[in-house]
């Protein structure tokens, strides 16, 4: 019973503002008394239709006592504040997947730029032509978990970016289609225009899995 007058309470307190600031224009031509007696009058009429209309929704839901509209105020209450919670946490969670993604792309983005440096320091001072790189972490990074298991070591050894594999494979895929299930490693390189290597990597896996048929 509490939680239902609160709420009705609730609903007329606004209201009831509201009368006050535009009934101050009418108190000139009435005395004090004549005017709060004809502001509670607005005020209990008020209180009665939000009450009927509360009732009435509390009909519409099957609920046929007050005690029983007592029950759905305080599961109302406690839904909303559990929603609320839920938003909140959803909120943190995805800022914080987010972060962690962006600094895993930008340490892989260093790790890369860094090992070629040290890859082309190596070919100047030896004349060789071929430098190892190291794996490259894709733990947090986007599309990660769209990959099976063979996909994600090829995006990790070859340092290929999930997000990257992705796009490459899916349309090598719909060209091939149109081209009646074959497609060329030429044209693939254009359709990706990403390092050449990197592209036969993916074009070769691609084919291996009969997804594409080397024309």
């Amino acid at each position: 019973m509490h939680l239902f007058t609160s709420r009705v309470a609730t609903l007329v307190y606004i209201h009831i503002r509201s009368v006050r600031v535009l009934m101050r224009r009418f108190a000139r031509f009435l005395d004090a008394e004549t005017t709060e007696k004809l502001i509670q009058s607005f005020f209990n009429e008020k209180r009665l239709i939000k009450r009927i209309k509360i009732l009435q929704t509390y009909c519409c839901l099957g609920i046929k006592t007050l005690a029983g509209g007592e029950l759905y105020e305080r599961l109302r209450e406690k839904r909303e504040k559990t929603r609320e919670r839920m938003k909140a946490s959803l909120v943190l969670i995805t800022k914080n997947n987010k972060s962690i993604a962006s600094m895993e792309q930008q340490n892989a983005t260093i790790s890369c730029t860094n090992t070629e440096l040290q890859g082309q320091q190596a070919m100047c001072s030896t004349g060789k032509t071929k430098y190892s790189l190291t794996p490259l972490n894709i733990t947090y990074s986007p599309g990660v978990e769209q990959l099976d298991h063979e996909e994600k070591q090829i995006c990790s050894v070859h340092r290929i970016l999930p997000d990257v594999y992705l796009h490459c494979k899916g349309v090598m895929i719909a060209e091939s289609r149109k081209c009646g299930g074959k497609l060329r490693l030429m044209d693939a390189r254009k359709l990706c225009r990403i390092d050449v290597n990197k592209t036969r990597k993916i074009y070769n896996h691609l084919v291996s899995k009969e997804l594409v048929q080397q024309h």
